[in-house]
């Protein structure tokens, strides 16, 4: 963005932009007054500028105040009698048509400022849907290619078992590939089509009364094995004897959980330790999933709940949406998910839900 689209584009307070206004037509007034000392001009032409720049810098009501001030000062040093104004009908009218004149270039330059700001954000509203339409084709290129060859391969060794007997052993391991990599395809197509429903405001929820520690207990289970290929011990920690009530939709919560937990583990090293932690937290239930991984940059931690949006070093080892798709389930709730991280120190994740301690 140039120097020049900064200046009219940039959104500012009140203070400034009236500050400015005034500060540029009280300079452009002495500019004037400098000028007819030195030359014996008047250029109330530096008048009609500072008015336009203030226009572009601030909007319509900047503009006015630049043009009345413009206005009045010029009739004061200007006009005769000199240092008065207001002081005749003359005056009145001298500086009612300044201020016209101001108004009618103001309204105009601040109606061109507002376009080209509508406009920028229509392109800018066009080029981020270009994007996304973008990183989906290379997502779905890109995720599914993998899954969709381990089908076409196990396919093939299936038909090939169907007609020679030694391969028979081998069928149920050709299966079982087929089956991980149609699940792997149906949770890309799943996370796809929850994208689109929060995008277009169509997201609901089924919610109901429920304990969330067997909720959580089985996003845990579900993550055992992937913790067990990967060596990764797994440990769920939560107060005995009492029940954690919130209102919730059971299925979502569990798609949230076990995707801060799958990801949890899937970026720890071998051998690493991976907590989650059901904890009271006054009038909220906590959840914190904690891993002993790589960390995340700060500079990534503003980035980490946007669409699609993925760190460079870990790029191409999910789809960007799961936690987009968390963050949407978890609010939907009314809670709250958070992050605590630093390179090279591990990463928590944490999920705030109301309790529900009506009976």
């Amino acid at each position: 963005m140039s120097w020049l689209e900064r200046f009219v584009l940039t959104e500012r307070g009140p203070w400034r932009r009236y500050g400015v206004a005034l500060a540029l037509a009280l300079g452009s007034l002495a500019l004037v007054h400098l000028l007819h000392l030195v030359e014996g001009t008047q250029l109330s032409s530096l008048a009609v500028a500072s008015v336009v720049l203030s226009a572009l810098y601030g909007g319509l009501g900047p503009a006015l105040l630049d043009a009345a001030v413009t206005a009045i000062g010029i009739d004061y040093y200007y006009a005769a009698p000199l240092a008065a104004v207001f002081d005749s009908w003359t005056s009145v009218a001298r500086v009612l048509t300044y201020v016209a004149i101001g108004v009618l270039i103001a309204g105009v330059v601040a109606a061109l400022r507002d376009a080209h700001r509508r406009l920028h954000g229509q392109l800018q509203q066009v080029e981020q849907a270009k994007r996304a339409r973008e990183n989906m084709l290379a997502i779905v290129s890109h995720d599914l290619r993998s899954p969709l060859t381990a089908v076409l391969l196990g396919i093939g060794y299936v038909k090939r078992a169907a007609g020679e007997e030694k391969a028979l052993a081998g069928l149920d391991g050709a299966l079982d590939a087929i089956h991980r990599s149609a699940e792997s395809m149906k949770r890309l197509v799943d996370d796809l089509l929850d994208a689109a429903r929060i995008e277009a405001g169509r997201f609901s929820l089924d919610p109901s009364r429920q304990d969330v520690l067997p909720i959580l207990e089985d996003a845990v289970e579900s993550a055992r094995l992937a913790a067990e290929a990967r060596r990764v011990s797994l440990e769920l920690q939560a107060p005995a004897g009492q029940a954690h009530l919130a209102r919730c939709d059971r299925q979502r919560l569990t798609q949230v959980l076990a995707n801060l937990i799958g990801n949890a583990v899937k970026f720890s090293p071998e051998g690493a330790r991976v907590e989650v932690r059901l904890a009271d937290d006054g009038e909220w239930l906590r959840i914190d999933v904690r891993d002993w991984g790589p960390g995340i940059a700060e500079k990534d931690l503003p980035n980490l709940f946007g669409r699609y949006w993925q760190a460079a070093e870990t790029a191409h080892l999910g789809t960007g949406l799961g936690l987009y798709i968390a963050r949407a389930i978890v609010e939907s709730h009314g809670g709250r998910i958070a992050v605590a991280s630093r390179a090279g120190e591990g990463t928590t994740f944490s999920v705030y839900l109301r309790r529900d301690r009506n009976g």
